[in-house]
């Protein structure tokens, strides 16, 4: 049996990856639009290219004062308006312009069902498409899928919270899919951030 040697982090981009594919095959294609580099562009095109400055809005809320290395901002974040001191700035990004964010991914949507319908002949409503159980769907969707499955339910053991959400269970959809996922351990992540530091 092959075996592949990741990184946690490593782990989670081929869990996104094969759950793209497996989407994609369904005929979800909508899903492209929460790909970093889609979703990052229509951010882009979305939002203009002032300057950061005191009464700006940005994804971190309204910028109250601008120091020399920090900024602060006044927004919502669960206990109710408040003041925070950022001293990432460079990750301060400018609200977009929120009206054509979502007309663009509306519209975007809107052609995404007329190559459904070119490839199927069938009309499909907001978000339709064919399932991952339906007989035109692809072996090869379920089987990613069970992978996703497989490592999904992995990180929901390794995780502190857990809750009965899908990632609590496995329901194989193939019955001669074996997937062995065994997550990085504590002193693994140590070790690889130490050898980081032991190079600089």
């Amino acid at each position: 049996m092959a075996t592949i040697r990741l990184t946690n982090k490593q782990l989670r981009l081929i869990q996104t990856a094969l759950d793209l594919y497996s989407r994609v095959g369904i005929l979800q294609f909508e899903e492209i639009l929460s790909h970093p580099t889609i979703n990052n562009l229509i951010y882009k095109k979305s939002t203009s290219n002032e300057k950061l400055e005191v009464g700006s809005d940005t994804m971190r809320g309204k910028i109250v004062e601008i120091g020399d290395d920090y900024i602060k901002t006044k927004g919502s974040w669960g206990n109710g308006e408040e003041i925070k001191t950022w001293t990432d700035i460079d990750k301060i990004k400018l609200s977009p312009d929120w009206n054509l964010y979502h007309r663009t991914n509306d519209s975007i949507k809107g052609m995404l069902n007329t190559i459904k319908t070119q490839i199927t002949g069938e009309r499909f409503g907001v978000s339709g498409n064919l399932g991952i159980h339906n007989k035109d769907t692809d072996e090869s969707c379920r089987e990613a899928f069970d992978i996703i499955q497989v490592i999904r339910h992995e990180f929901w053991k390794e995780s502190e919270n857990r809750s009965h959400t899908v990632d609590s269970n496995i329901s194989l959809t193939t019955t001669d899919t074996e997937v062995i996922v065994k997550l990085d351990t504590i002193s693994e992540i140590r070790k690889r951030k130490l050898d980081k530091l032991d190079k600089k």
